[in-house]
Formats: C-alpha cells, structure tokens, sequence
C-alpha cells in the first residue's frame, strides 16, 4: 500500500443543494479499499431539492443519522426525517454547530475545536447509539450522517469510521481537510510538498489538519486503536464488526 495515496478527485456528489457531501470509499487500508456506496457524509440537508433528494436516493441513501441538537430541530429540518423509504434517527453528538458564524475564528491547534471535538468523543451513549444504527445496515444500503455544516460533528464520526478500517492516518486526516480546502491543496499540506496553496490558505487550512490530528492522535494514545475507544464506549464487538464489514470486503 502506498503511504502517500491520499484521495483522488471524484469522490465528492454534485449536489448543490446539498453542501459537502462525500463519500468514505476508496481509501486504502491494509484490507483492501474501503467500499464506496457505503457510507456518506454531508452538511445540512434542509435546502435539498427533489432532484438532488431523488439523486441521493437513487444513489443508495437508505439510512439516515441526523448529528444535530434537539434544540436544531433536526425533525423538522432534515429533508430525509420523513421521507419514504428511509429509515432516520436523531443522535445528537453536541449541543450546537461549532462552525456557525457567529463562533470565533480559528487561528491556533490549542482552539476550542479540540475540547469540542473531545467532549463529543466523550458523549459515549451517543457514540454506541450512532455505531448500533450504522451497524443495522444491510450489505447494499449506504448510511448518510450529517449535522448542520457537515464539518465537525460529522468530521469526528467519519474519523472513527476510518480509523476503524485502518485507513491510515494521513488520509484520516485529509478526509476532514477536504472540508475546507480543495483536494490538491489539502494533500499538498498533509503530504507536506511544496506545491501546496498560497501561504495565507495554508495557515488556515493547516490549523484545521492540526486540529484533527491532535483529537485523532489522543484517542489513539488514549485508547490504543479507534476499535478500543469504541469498546471503552460499551460498543459491542458484534457492532463493531457489523460496522467495519460495512467498510470493507470479507
């Protein structure tokens, strides 16, 4: 496997009602790719339109997690609540939307990013919640989750998603940059070439890569593997392994 692989174009859905979505396959991990039309991550969806909806149906959305708080509203909000042919639970993982405007800029790795994203990691009822509907899935039923911007909430589980299915920590990393940069810049920066973004973009963007890295890198000190925090969540081993089949081929 190569080290430097990162993620090529294509894996993002032209979906312009929908903001950020992509998916989490082909990603290399000592077992193979990660299996695409498995797992989706978007921002909010309340701004879909039919055809976009229909787009997303058709391309095997079946199972639905909204991340939002209650008080987001996240029934009356999310275009899939009551959609036919979907099945879609309310998990909340944090109480608001730490990418909103009105929160402070980002300018350091020592932000309130990280103690965000660590309190979420500590919501361990919502981690065995959210693990137990992923692993409810049937082999062709892709699983869309989602919070308000598709960035926070959204980047820690698709952390733990593929940190579960060994995808290296490079890509782990580049996947919650592509939320902010394009593909070539942020695999410039993780990469660390000299071909990356004007120097104003990469401060910025390097922060946000720091910042993954630092929450993704306490859980591994922490807890050894992603799989060992979730099993210090009270995730159970047959819910770990129904998520992680759902990533990758037998």
């Amino acid at each position: 496997m190569d080290e430097d692989r990162l993620l090529e174009e294509g894996r993002t859905l032209r979906t312009w009602s929908c903001p950020n979505a992509r998916e989490l396959g082909g990603y290399d991990t000592p077992h193979g790719p990660t299996i695409r039309h498995r797992f989706l991550r978007t921002g909010a969806t309340r701004g879909l339109v039919q055809k976009d909806l229909d787009t997303l149906c058709t391309w095997g959305v079946t199972r639905v997690v909204d991340l939002r708080s209650k008080g987001e509203t996240p029934h009356l909000t999310c275009r899939f609540a009551n959609q036919e042919g979907i099945t879609w639970e309310n998990v909340p993982l944090f109480d608001y939307d730490l990418s909103a405007p009105s929160m402070p800029p980002v300018r350091a790795t020592d932000n309130y990013l990280v103690t965000g994203y660590l309190h979420m990691l500590s919501s361990h009822d919502a981690i065995r919640r959210i693990f137990s509907f992923f692993a409810q899935a049937r082999k062709e039923e892709c699983v869309l989750f989602h919070c308000a911007a598709g960035i926070d909430r959204t980047g820690v589980v698709a952390m733990l998603l593929l940190g579960l299915a060994d995808v290296t920590r490079k890509q782990v990393i580049a996947d919650y940059g592509y939320s902010f940069g394009n593909v070539a810049e942020v695999n410039a920066l993780v990469s660390r070439r000299k071909d990356g973004p004007p120097a104003r973009v990469a401060t910025m963007l390097q922060v946000r890569l720091d910042t993954i890295a630092n929450v993704y890198d306490t859980v591994v000190h922490e807890h050894g593997s992603v799989r060992a925090y979730l099993e210090s969540c009270g995730v159970e081993s047959e819910t770990i392994a129904s998520v992680r089949a759902h990533l990758l081929e037998p």
